[in-house]
């Protein structure tokens, strides 16, 4: 790992690569405030903790069904408000810039990522890749590579620090109209889970690509993708969305 990094810091200084800061980067989605207004406790928007002013930009952080909103207010608030008060700026082509396994791992290294077991899972939102790790904390190495799609902007992946929690070979929502196979939670309602399928498991039509922001939310694989990391990452296993 030592020599790793002495080789990546080499490269950066002769100009060979850029520093790896400059190529991961977090993903935020900011929205702009469409009128004055307050910001609410719950979803339900009862109990304002806040105000906003139009014009003002705030962190979308979680979507209700795409009706309300969890944002982020420059003082620290976090607060929800309605998609009427929002105007939510259209998706972003994926970044199709190439980033060295090299990189990569300096960047989870760098940063101090830790997990209870001996894998780690990191979503690039802007290059819309999973990237699965093993070893621990300041020695992770990379092990393997996915395309993957997260939610657009109108329903973006909840980005920060989580953990696998819990999984189940199968779901069907009878309000999306869709099911997955393979799910494993990192976040509440967020899920890794394959591309979506109807009630009898086929995959639903225009639905078998990855690579693009499309999803509710959720970060989707491919079938096989998907039921590697559900059959060898185990709970417990760390997870980075940027």
């Amino acid at each position: 790992m030592f020599m790793k990094a002495f080789f990546i810091a080499i490269m950066a200084a002769v100009g060979l690569v850029p520093p790896v800061f400059d190529v991961i980067m977090e993903s935020p989605v900011y929205a702009e405030v469409q009128r004055n207004g307050d910001v609410y406790r719950e979803p339900t928007l009862r109990l304002a903790v806040g105000t906003v002013v139009a014009g003002q930009m705030v962190e979308i952080l979680e979507d209700y069904s795409a009706v309300v909103y969890k944002v982020g207010l420059p003082c620290g608030t976090e607060g929800w408000i309605g998609v009427k008060s929002l105007r939510i700026p259209a998706d972003v082509a994926t970044d199709t810039s190439i980033v060295t396994d090299l990189q990569l791992e300096e960047f989870v290294n760098e940063r101090g990522y830790e997990s209870a077991t001996p894998h780690l899972l990191l979503v690039d939102i802007a290059r819309q890749k999973t990237y699965v790790f093993e070893g621990e904390k300041g020695a992770w190495t990379l092990l393997r590579t996915f395309d993957c799609s997260t939610g657009t902007n109108t329903s973006p992946t909840t980005r920060g620090t989580f953990s696998l929690k819990d999984r189940g070979a199968w779901f069907y929502s009878h309000r999306l109209e869709s099911g997955a196979k393979y799910w494993i939670r990192f976040n509440g309602h967020y899920l890794f889970h394959t591309i979506p399928m109807d009630k009898n498991k086929n995959i639903l039509a225009g639905e078998d690509v990855v690579g693009i922001r499309s999803s509710n939310g959720c970060v989707r694989l491919l079938v096989e993708d998907m039921r590697w990391i559900y059959e060898n990452v185990a709970d417990g296993a760390g997870v980075v969305i940027l």
